[in-house]
């Protein structure tokens, strides 16, 4: 069967027509009975729309009139416009987003073009690679391409599948649907087995407590990202491995990545990588129970001033085990300030003061139990909400409250 097909004096490439109908029509507000009247069958139109069947070209022509559209630029230059998409996926993927952008720029220009043909389904789906990677758009920004992406999922050619499964996977995630967003992951991993995608998997797996796994797919996307010598991506797999190894307790394993990390890093002179790798690493050291030194990592991770303060909340940890109340101050008066107060961290930070100052309290247990807690179960911080609880219980088994400390430690179990 022909892989084109020529439409209203223009040789299309018959994969992208039915998604490109579908997406016009829905995007109008038109019923599949409304737009099929006159023409075809209701269901001869939905196996088109779904990529199950071929119709006439006069029969989509038709079709196409009735969505007003009479017209469609051939797109001579589709060659060069696919490889500007490639390439800024490329920059996306290594984290060169300055190319990215001189890339998209230059699809802006012609995207008043791509719009009115059957192409806008490719460029929606990378311009929404753009906008979450390079632009951090949020989800609420996105939803609305998303919903109707999502409706014409089916009629979308094999390559734009797995690359639509793989942005909304992670746009759910960071929107805390992490079930969801992994679930889209596995299934973009089904369709295309890319590095990307298994250090996408492998980060998010670690990240809700599955860090076993996790490891599989980071380990893969390392082994990937060596032999195809694209070291930085691989120093970024390297430290996510360390986070891995750190939750399963393998610390030998942790270490030897964070330094495989945190030596690649300088040599690549990779800025963003050092909060991350500094933070994981005072992680460590707070759980080993080596506290100076995991002031040491907070220490340097606060230095680089990055837009992440979950150093600060280890700094304090690790100051609070050394019953160093003073500086604990010192950080609470520069941390508990209006200028933090939309960090994610800062709920944490403000749960560790109640806990150093007002932890015999009632005022404590209200607070914590009834805000902080719910905030952090609510974009599921496994972690802070496992610190929240252990020292909930603490509470009430000073109180004697012993029934409801034994739920809360039901719950951690």
């Amino acid at each position: 069967m022909s892989t084109t097909i020529t439409i209203l004096d223009t040789e299309l490439e018959y994969d992208f027509l039915s998604a490109w109908l579908k997406y016009t029509r829905i995007t109008n507000g038109i019923s599949q009975e409304a737009l099929a009247h006159g023409i075809c069958s209701i269901s001869h139109l939905s196996y088109f729309e779904n990529g199950k069947k071929h119709l006439r070209s006069d029969i989509i022509e038709a079709l196409l009139k009735k969505l007003k559209i009479d017209k469609i630029d051939s797109l001579s230059n589709i060659g060069l416009i696919r490889q500007r998409f490639n390439t800024m996926m490329n920059d996306i993927e290594s984290y060169n987003y300055e190319g990215a952008k001189a890339n998209y720029d230059e699809l802006l220009k012609v995207s008043h073009v791509i719009k009115l043909s059957p192409y806008n389904i490719e460029f929606k789906i990378y311009e929404l690679l753009y906008k979450f990677f390079v632009e951090d758009a949020g989800y609420n920004e996105l939803k609305e391409d998303l919903d109707i992406l999502n409706k014409i999922f089916q009629s979308l050619q094999h390559n734009l599948k797995y690359l639509y499964l793989f942005v909304s996977g992670n746009i759910l995630y960071r929107h805390h649907l992490n079930e969801q967003g992994i679930e889209k992951l596995k299934y973009a991993l089904m369709l295309k087995d890319t590095s990307w995608v298994n250090f996408i998997l492998g980060r998010a797996l670690c990240f809700n407590n599955n860090p076993a796994k996790g490891s599989y797919y980071l380990e893969k996307a390392l082994d990937n990202y060596e032999r195809s010598g694209r070291y930085r991506n691989a120093v970024w797999c390297h430290n996510y491995l360390g986070v891995c190894y750190s939750y399963l307790k393998v610390y030998d394993s942790a270490m030897i990545h964070f330094n495989a990390a945190l030596m690649s890093a300088k040599h690549f002179d990779m800025d963003k990588l050092f909060n991350h790798l500094y933070t994981n690493l005072s992680d460590l050291y707070l759980v080993k129970g080596d506290y100076k030194e995991s002031i040491k990592w907070s220490t340097l991770a606060m230095e680089t001033h990055y837009n992440e303060i979950l150093s600060v909340y280890n700094y304090i940890s690790a100051c609070i085990k050394l019953n160093d109340i003073e500086q604990c101050d010192a950080i609470f008066n520069k941390y508990l300030t209006e200028p933090y107060e939309s960090y994610r961290y800062y709920k944490a930070i403000y749960f560790l003061y109640l806990v150093v100052h007002h932890f015999e309290e009632d005022f404590f247990y209200t607070k914590v139990k009834n805000e902080i807690l719910p905030f952090y179960e609510s974009i599921k911080k496994a972690d802070i909400c496992r610190d929240i609880k252990m020292k909930l219980i603490e509470f009430l088994e000073g109180k004697r409250r012993y029934k409801e400390a034994n739920t809360l430690y039901k719950e951690l179990i």
